[in-house]
């Protein structure tokens, strides 16, 4: 009973509900057999410098859909912090997620002859994000952050499309509890 998020499909139809034009998901279960394969190796390289990796490799087995819905087959993610003096910091991390299948019937005008009725497949994508930070006390820190700095644009789920670059700048501060 292992629950998959499915695309809903699209149809042209007056009467949908707003979520129903092929915008949202609907969850389908299978007797699902998984098999995973996960690594992970940590290095502290001084007291101001971290490195790590690691990845997922799984094996999907259902018993009634015809694929495993938008879980991928290889994660990977590695991440570097570094203190650079006691009041700066900085941090990057990079991902890749594999290719994932997802199903959708598309009954618009261009599809009404011959609907698409294969899976599609999510191609696989990197994400790259990097951060920096000055941490003025023990109490308040400011901090910009930089989110997809390749750029790409990747789906992460099928008709949801991710930003491009994104830049944020913050202040954390932290009460006395």
């Amino acid at each position: 009973n292992k629950a998959l998020f499915r695309s809903n499909d699209y149809t042209e139809n007056a009467a949908n509900a707003d979520y129903g034009y092929g915008n949202s998901f609907q969850v389908v279960y299978d007797d699902m057999k998984t098999l995973n394969f996960y690594g992970e190796l940590k290095a502290d390289f001084s007291e101001d410098v971290s490195f790590g990796i690691n990845g997922t490799f799984s094996s999907f087995t259902n018993a009634f859909q015809e694929e495993a819905w938008n879980l991928p087959t290889i994660r990977v993610s590695s991440n570097l912090d570094v203190k650079i003096t006691e009041k700066w910091f900085a941090g990057a991390n990079v991902f890749y997620v594999g290719a994932r299948k997802d199903y959708q019937i598309n009954t618009d005008i261009v599809y009404v002859v011959a609907p698409n009725l294969a899976p599609t497949t999510l191609k696989s994508y990197f994400d790259l994000n990097a951060n920096v930070g000055f941490k003025y006390s023990d109490r308040l820190t400011a901090f910009a952050r930089a989110n997809n700095i390749t750029n790409t644009s990747y789906q992460k789920w099928l008709n949801y499309p991710v930003q491009g670059l994104q830049v944020m700048l913050g202040v954390n501060y932290k009460f006395d509890f």
